[in-house]
């Protein structure tokens, strides 16, 4: 498990995650965008599958099909949901 934190623009928030670094960033963002939801009581506008996680470490996309290891996310990484 790696802590991070998550700034999402279109709520002006960051949050703090525990997330596994072995799942794929495409799951990881399902289940950031739905804990956003159920805390904010509100939907995120767009697509999930249209959302990506930047890395403000390496300031860059982190691919979908890799896991949070492949992108060398560890705790204390920020990331922006966009």
């Amino acid at each position: 498990m790696v802590l991070v934190d998550v700034f999402v623009p279109s709520v002006d928030k960051t949050y703090n995650f525990s997330l596994n670094e072995k799942v794929i960033i495409e799951d990881v963002i399902s289940e950031i965008v739905e804990m956003i939801e159920q805390k904010e009581k509100c939907n995120l506008l767009g697509d999930k599958k249209d959302m990506h996680l930047y890395s403000t470490r390496n300031s860059s996309m982190l691919p979908g099909k890799n896991t949070l290891i492949d992108c060398f996310v560890t705790s204390g990484t920020r990331l922006v949901l966009v």
